[in-house]
């Protein structure tokens, strides 16, 4: 079970064993503190997910501003 400061080898949805708190973690990611408890030492299990054609959008810095 990987914990928080590790870094993550696989894309995926994990849920932390302290609350049950969803995140996607990306691969190469360092897995974080659960945002609800972050001065506990965080567990995260990999959770069954249909996360294949997920898009991660990045916003463009050099788009215009919002009118």
């Amino acid at each position: 079970m990987p914990q928080n400061g590790e870094i993550n080898t696989k894309f995926c949805v994990y849920m932390s064993s302290c609350c049950g708190q969803e995140m996607i973690i990306r691969e190469g990611a360092t897995f974080p503190y659960c945002p609800n408890h972050p001065r506990m030492t965080t567990n995260w299990n990999p959770v069954e997910a249909d996360i294949e054609d997920a898009k991660v959008l990045k916003k463009d810095s050099k788009s215009d501003p919002a009118a």
